[in-house]
């Protein structure tokens, strides 16, 4: 396997698990050894260097878990990766100079942990620990950062505080960063050039926009066949091409868990959307949903209005009239339920109301029955309640003055 990085861009490296991605870092980092092969860095091998001197030659790398010191400081942490991390220190010292000092502040406040430099690590949550890891990969102040998995586990908001981060040091630092990630979104949103591996073997080298467009990605991601049935952007048509789907010309059919699934896939794609930063791959998942089924099956104004997307965006025809329709029957089936739920409480509440109007009639027969003084207005209140039609919204009074009135 053979690539090149470019100086001052973000490389990102994904693919599913087993498909070599941390074993490649090993290899790079001299944690592994390589068995054939070269890795040259600005036209030198380092393949032959243990990980302390591949470090010295200005390559970082942080860890899918948390490879901190637990016991000790945010800042302390920092310090020992510049203090050991930037040169070869043959005689050991007990202290720290200012310039290391200077270079694992510098670091934390790239992080955004300047403010936390003094809490124990162990207490810092996921991100802050992954964000500690780069901290302490840039003070040694790194010409190539390494970064495996650098977003695992983390929500969407932490995932952008990571993405700053990583954005800054690009842009800023012109530090060139290799990440390897399974969020595709962060890999494909951040990357310049992606490389896909699957069983140590590189599948897909190329633009982030070509990933969705490639036949062998789309197959280890989202299984055999796949990719027959997902097709790629066409540049051929016109923007006028692809008109609105005829939403109201079926009413819905019953929703079932494949058209759930849509629904869903389509809101996560139109807040991709909304938010200005969608990509080719964010529509893989709502297209291969769509593919289940044939076009020609009834299906909800959610499903036909997430079909207009995709054919949109295939016919290469603006999208935003399509994504607009998908929001307002997005928004129309949130009501539906909404009215079903409430019509649901309000059903339940006269079943509550009947039951409790039993129980108090059928107490005061016995309690009438007890004290010999059982009469006929406490028979027919038992009745009134045991025929009460809570459909209709018939109270018991009602009914028993009209059994009376008969």
């Amino acid at each position: 396997m053979t690539f090149d990085v470019q100086a001052g861009t973000v490389f990102g490296i994904g693919g599913p698990n087993g498909a070599g991605k941390t074993t490649l870092y090993d290899v790079i980092c001299g944690i592994s050894p390589a068995t054939s092969g070269e890795i040259l860095l600005d036209g030198k091998s380092i393949v032959r260097m243990s990980p302390h001197e591949v470090c010295h030659q200005g390559i970082a790398r942080t860890f899918q878990l948390n490879a901190s010191f637990d016991t000790l400081t945010v800042k302390d942490n920092v310090l020992l990766a510049a203090h050991h991390g930037h040169a070869l220190n043959e005689i050991p010292k007990l202290f720290f100079n200012n310039e290391e000092r200077h270079r694992a502040d510098h670091a934390l406040e790239v992080t955004g942990l300047a403010d936390k430099a003094n809490e124990i690590a162990s207490t810092l949550n996921l991100v802050d620990q992954k964000l500690l890891m780069i901290a302490g990969a840039l003070a040694t102040s790194p010409r190539i950062l390494m970064m495996d998995e650098p977003v695992g586990g983390l929500v969407p908001q932490e995932i952008d505080q990571v993405e700053a981060v990583v954005r800054r040091l690009t842009e800023e630092k012109g530090i060139t960063v290799i990440l390897i990630e399974h969020v595709m979104r962060f890999l494909v949103g951040l990357s310049d050039e992606v490389m896909i591996m699957n069983q140590g073997s590189k599948l897909y080298q190329g633009t982030p926009e070509g990933l969705a467009r490639d036949k062998d990605v789309v197959e280890v991601y989202l299984g055999e066949g796949s990719s027959g049935q997902i097709a790629s952007k066409s540049s051929d048509k016109t923007p006028d091409d692809t008109k609105l789907v005829d939403v109201d010309s079926e009413e819905d059919v019953v929703v079932d868990k494949w058209a759930s699934k849509v629904a869903e896939a389509a809101r996560q794609l139109l807040k991709q959307y909304r938010s200005g930063r969608i990509y080719p791959i964010d529509y893989i998942n709502l297209e291969k949903l769509l593919a289940e089924r044939d076009v020609s099956d009834k299906s909800t104004k959610v499903v036909r209005a997430a079909r207009g997307v995709i054919d949109a965006r295939k016919a290469g025809s603006d999208e935003a009239q399509h994504f607009e329709l998908l929001e307002r029957m997005l928004g129309e089936s949130h009501l539906v339920r909404e009215r079903r739920v409430l019509k649901t409480d309000k059903t339940e509440n006269k079943a509550e109301m009947r039951a409790a109007a039993i129980e108090e009639a059928a107490k005061a027969v016995i309690d009438g029955e007890s004290k010999n003084s059982l009469g006929k207005k406490e028979l027919d209140q038992l009745k009134a309640a045991l025929f009460w039609k809570v459909a209709n919204n018939v109270d018991p009074e009602s009914v028993n003055q009209e059994r009376s009135h008969g």
